[in-house]
């Protein structure tokens, strides 16, 4: 099988609504987030992808929906497909659709009405997809992707990953390269792991479990220094980024942008 992971060049992200306080969270123990100190976090984050290269399309925000920032639930992006979700959380099943202009030239393909999937369940690897079944997605939104995939890379493996205690896969689980995976304990995993290099991370940095590789680059949650190492292990460009008023709100690196 051939190396998975392409050249990003493009990003497409949503500015915070002002009410983005109100959306779906498992966090309220960290405390409400600040809106203008959000605002600038995101600021720095567009400022990052485009260092890394990539040409950003920024979104006016959509009060409609505050979790609509997280563009990464409402598609799955893979060379040249872009793969509409359809949301465990019924409030979030219109975010996608006005997405959809914005993703011209891409062949578009849409979930089928039993699939629940999140794109923050969706992790590309080296070798493999991994889906994670969670609240947001089930197997029917496994086997939707698996065969949209399929179109694109026939021999493509797209792995089902039962998984409890974070919201999504990659909350607790990325790759920083290939074959070495970071990994949150809070997340329990109903699959084999033995295929990779995992690097545990303690709880008090579950958030950093969630990193951003971006092309030659490794985005990573400052403040983290364990996994801030474990990322200079394996890459020379290590970029860290203060996401603290969008983990408030179950966010964080991956879930601002798609990056295709």
């Amino acid at each position: 099988m051939s190396h998975l992971l392409p050249r990003f060049t493009r990003a497409l992200t949503r500015r915070p609504a002002p009410n983005f306080a109100d959306g779906i969270t498992e966090s309220v123990h960290l405390g409400a987030p600040d809106y203008d100190k959000a605002l600038r976090q995101y600021d720095a984050y567009l400022e990052t992808l485009a260092d890394c290269g990539l040409r950003v399309t920024a979104l006016p925000a959509d009060d409609r929906y505050p979790d609509g920032h997280f563009v990464e639930d409402p598609f799955v992006m893979y060379r040249g497909l872009a793969f509409h979700c359809r949301s465990g959380a019924a409030a979030r099943r219109g975010e996608g659709e006005s997405l959809k202009a914005h993703l011209a030239g891409l062949r578009i393909v849409e979930a089928p009405a039993d699939a629940r999937i999140d794109g923050g369940d969706v992790l590309v690897c080296a070798d493999r997809v991994l889906v994670g079944i969670s609240e947001r997605t089930n197997r029917a939104g496994w086997r939707a992707l698996r065969a949209a995939l399929q179109t694109v890379q026939p021999d493509i493996r797209v792995d089902a990953v039962p998984m409890t205690g974070m919201l999504h896969l990659k909350s607790g689980l990325t790759e920083l390269a290939a074959g070495v995976l970071i990994h949150c304990p809070l997340l329990q995993l109903d699959y084999d792991l033995g295929w990779a290099r995992v690097i545990e991370l303690p709880p008090a940095e579950a958030h950093a479990a969630d990193v951003m590789p971006l092309n030659d680059a490794l985005v990573v949650a400052a403040g983290c220094p364990l996994a801030l190492a474990a990322a200079r292990q394996v890459c020379s460009r290590v970029i860290a980024l203060d996401m603290s008023e969008f983990v408030k709100m179950d966010g964080g690196l991956t879930c601002l942008s798609l990056r295709y």
